[in-house]
Protein backbone atom coordinates (compact mmCIF):
# COMPACT_ATOMS: atom_id res chain seq x y z
CA UNK A 1 0.00 0.00 0.00
CA UNK A 2 2.88 2.30 0.58
CA UNK A 3 3.73 1.92 -3.12
CA UNK A 4 0.49 3.77 -4.05
CA UNK A 5 1.70 6.86 -2.27
CA UNK A 6 -1.25 7.15 0.13
CA UNK A 7 -1.04 5.66 3.59
CA UNK A 8 -4.07 3.64 4.79
CA UNK A 9 -5.00 6.30 7.39
CA UNK A 10 -4.84 9.02 4.72
CA UNK A 11 -7.17 7.01 2.48
CA UNK A 12 -9.65 6.82 5.33
CA UNK A 13 -9.47 10.58 5.81
CA UNK A 14 -9.94 11.14 2.05
CA UNK A 15 -12.95 8.78 2.05
CA UNK A 16 -14.50 10.58 5.03
CA UNK A 17 -13.83 14.00 3.51
CA UNK A 18 -15.33 12.88 0.19
CA UNK A 19 -18.43 11.53 1.93
CA UNK A 20 -18.89 14.71 3.95
CA UNK A 21 -18.41 16.80 0.81
CA UNK A 22 -20.98 14.80 -1.15
CA UNK A 23 -23.51 14.92 1.68
CA UNK A 24 -23.07 18.65 2.20
CA UNK A 25 -23.25 19.30 -1.55
CA UNK A 26 -26.67 17.63 -1.57
CA UNK A 27 -27.84 19.79 1.34
CA UNK A 28 -26.68 22.97 -0.36
CA UNK A 29 -28.26 21.90 -3.63
CA UNK A 30 -31.59 21.33 -1.88
CA UNK A 31 -31.41 24.71 -0.21
CA UNK A 32 -30.60 26.42 -3.49
CA UNK A 33 -33.09 24.48 -5.65
CA UNK A 34 -35.13 27.62 -6.23
CA UNK A 35 -32.25 30.05 -5.82
CA UNK A 36 -32.28 30.85 -2.12
CA UNK A 37 -30.81 29.82 1.19
CA UNK A 38 -33.70 28.44 3.24
CA UNK A 39 -34.47 27.73 6.85
CA UNK A 40 -37.35 26.08 8.69
CA UNK A 41 -39.58 27.86 11.19
CA UNK A 42 -43.09 27.05 12.40
CA UNK A 43 -43.14 24.10 10.00
CA UNK A 44 -42.56 26.34 6.97
CA UNK A 45 -39.64 26.48 4.56
CA UNK A 46 -38.61 30.14 4.51
CA UNK A 47 -36.25 32.39 2.58
CA UNK A 48 -35.51 36.10 2.83
CA UNK A 49 -35.35 38.36 -0.21
CA UNK A 50 -34.50 41.93 0.78
CA UNK A 51 -37.37 43.14 2.96
CA UNK A 52 -39.67 40.29 1.91
CA UNK A 53 -40.04 36.92 3.63
CA UNK A 54 -41.17 34.05 1.42
CA UNK A 55 -42.61 30.99 3.12
CA UNK A 56 -44.14 27.69 2.01
CA UNK A 57 -46.08 25.26 4.18
CA UNK A 58 -46.10 21.50 3.65
CA UNK A 59 -49.73 21.73 2.42
CA UNK A 60 -48.60 23.86 -0.57
CA UNK A 61 -49.68 27.29 0.73
CA UNK A 62 -46.92 29.82 -0.07
CA UNK A 63 -46.71 33.56 0.56
CA UNK A 64 -44.48 36.58 0.19
CA UNK A 65 -44.79 38.84 3.25
CA UNK A 66 -43.63 42.32 4.19
CA UNK A 67 -44.22 42.99 7.89
CA UNK A 68 -43.63 46.34 9.55
CA UNK A 69 -42.16 46.05 13.07
CA UNK A 70 -44.10 47.34 16.06
CA UNK A 71 -41.71 49.58 18.00
CA UNK A 72 -44.06 49.54 21.02
CA UNK A 73 -43.69 45.78 21.34
CA UNK A 74 -47.45 45.36 21.74
CA UNK A 75 -47.69 43.19 18.63
CA UNK A 76 -45.40 40.97 16.55
CA UNK A 77 -45.83 43.48 13.72
CA UNK A 78 -47.77 46.71 13.12
CA UNK A 79 -49.01 45.99 9.62
CA UNK A 80 -48.43 43.28 7.08
CA UNK A 81 -48.74 42.95 3.31
CA UNK A 82 -49.11 39.36 2.11
CA UNK A 83 -49.24 38.01 -1.43
CA UNK A 84 -50.14 34.33 -1.29
CA UNK A 85 -50.80 31.32 -3.48
CA UNK A 86 -53.03 28.93 -1.49
CA UNK A 87 -51.80 26.04 -3.64
CA UNK A 88 -49.29 25.67 -6.49
CA UNK A 89 -50.53 27.52 -9.58
CA UNK A 90 -53.61 28.96 -7.84
CA UNK A 91 -54.50 32.61 -8.31
CA UNK A 92 -52.69 35.03 -6.02
CA UNK A 93 -54.37 36.53 -2.98
CA UNK A 94 -53.43 40.04 -1.81
CA UNK A 95 -54.04 40.57 1.89
CA UNK A 96 -53.42 43.39 4.37
CA UNK A 97 -53.33 43.00 8.15
CA UNK A 98 -53.23 45.70 10.83
CA UNK A 99 -52.28 44.78 14.39
CA UNK A 100 -51.35 48.14 15.93
CA UNK A 101 -53.23 50.40 15.64
CA UNK A 102 -56.28 48.39 14.76
CA UNK A 103 -58.47 49.62 11.91
CA UNK A 104 -61.99 50.95 12.39
CA UNK A 105 -64.77 51.30 9.83
CA UNK A 106 -64.06 53.89 7.20
CA UNK A 107 -62.41 54.48 3.83
CA UNK A 108 -59.15 52.70 3.04
CA UNK A 109 -56.68 53.05 0.20
CA UNK A 110 -53.94 50.79 -1.09
CA UNK A 111 -51.47 52.56 -3.36
CA UNK A 112 -48.41 51.78 -5.39
CA UNK A 113 -46.92 54.47 -7.62
CA UNK A 114 -49.29 54.77 -10.55
CA UNK A 115 -52.02 52.57 -9.04
CA UNK A 116 -54.52 53.48 -6.31
CA UNK A 117 -57.24 51.14 -5.13
CA UNK A 118 -60.24 52.74 -3.49
CA UNK A 119 -61.46 49.46 -2.08
CA UNK A 120 -65.22 49.90 -1.89
CA UNK A 121 -66.29 46.30 -2.46
CA UNK A 122 -62.76 45.17 -3.38
CA UNK A 123 -61.04 45.13 0.02
CA UNK A 124 -63.10 42.95 2.34
CA UNK A 125 -62.49 41.79 5.92
CA UNK A 126 -61.39 38.16 6.24
CA UNK A 127 -61.22 37.90 10.02
CA UNK A 128 -63.79 38.24 12.81
CA UNK A 129 -61.75 41.05 14.38
CA UNK A 130 -61.86 42.93 11.04
CA UNK A 131 -58.13 43.60 11.04
CA UNK A 132 -57.37 41.37 8.02
CA UNK A 133 -58.48 42.38 4.55
CA UNK A 134 -58.30 40.69 1.15
CA UNK A 135 -58.71 42.12 -2.32
CA UNK A 136 -61.73 40.16 -3.50
CA UNK A 137 -61.67 40.90 -7.24
CA UNK A 138 -59.39 38.48 -9.16
CA UNK A 139 -58.72 40.91 -12.03
CA UNK A 140 -57.75 43.67 -9.61
CA UNK A 141 -55.60 41.18 -7.67
CA UNK A 142 -53.65 40.27 -10.83
CA UNK A 143 -53.15 43.96 -11.57
CA UNK A 144 -51.92 44.63 -8.02
CA UNK A 145 -49.48 41.72 -8.08
CA UNK A 146 -48.11 42.97 -11.38
CA UNK A 147 -47.69 46.43 -9.83
CA UNK A 148 -46.05 45.04 -6.68
CA UNK A 149 -43.48 43.29 -8.88
CA UNK A 150 -42.54 46.57 -10.60
CA UNK A 151 -42.64 49.07 -7.75
CA UNK A 152 -40.42 49.84 -4.77
CA UNK A 153 -43.03 50.87 -2.24
CA UNK A 154 -46.71 50.41 -1.46
CA UNK A 155 -48.86 52.41 0.94
CA UNK A 156 -51.93 51.33 2.87
CA UNK A 157 -54.01 54.09 4.47
CA UNK A 158 -56.72 53.12 6.92
CA UNK A 159 -58.70 54.77 9.76
CA UNK A 160 -58.05 53.93 13.41
CA UNK A 161 -59.26 55.25 16.75
CA UNK A 162 -56.08 57.38 16.81
CA UNK A 163 -56.79 58.87 13.37
CA UNK A 164 -55.62 57.96 9.87
CA UNK A 165 -52.73 55.50 9.64
CA UNK A 166 -50.32 55.24 6.72
CA UNK A 167 -48.32 52.03 6.46
CA UNK A 168 -45.46 52.10 3.94
CA UNK A 169 -44.25 48.70 2.72
CA UNK A 170 -40.84 48.39 1.09
CA UNK A 171 -41.19 46.05 -1.87
CA UNK A 172 -37.46 45.29 -2.02
CA UNK A 173 -37.28 41.58 -2.75
CA UNK A 174 -40.98 41.13 -3.60
CA UNK A 175 -40.34 40.00 -7.19
CA UNK A 176 -37.68 37.49 -6.11
CA UNK A 177 -39.96 36.19 -3.32
CA UNK A 178 -42.89 35.75 -5.72
CA UNK A 179 -40.63 33.94 -8.19
CA UNK A 180 -39.36 31.71 -5.36
CA UNK A 181 -42.85 30.69 -4.20
CA UNK A 182 -43.78 29.90 -7.81
CA UNK A 183 -40.63 27.77 -8.18
CA UNK A 184 -41.40 25.94 -4.93
CA UNK A 185 -44.96 25.30 -6.09
CA UNK A 186 -43.79 24.01 -9.47
CA UNK A 187 -41.24 21.73 -7.77
CA UNK A 188 -43.90 20.39 -5.37
CA UNK A 189 -46.46 19.70 -8.08
CA UNK A 190 -44.01 18.45 -10.72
Amino acid sequence: MAKLGIAPMSRLRVAIATTVFLLSAGAVQAADRCGAQTHMRFGETRAYFGDTLAACRPDGYCSAVVALPDPSGQAVYRQQLRVARPSPGADHLVELVAANPMPVAGPMRFTTPGQTVDPGPWLVPTSPGANEFRVSDPILTRSLVSGLRRQRIARWTYPSDDGPVEAYFSLRGMTAALNWIDCRGAAASG
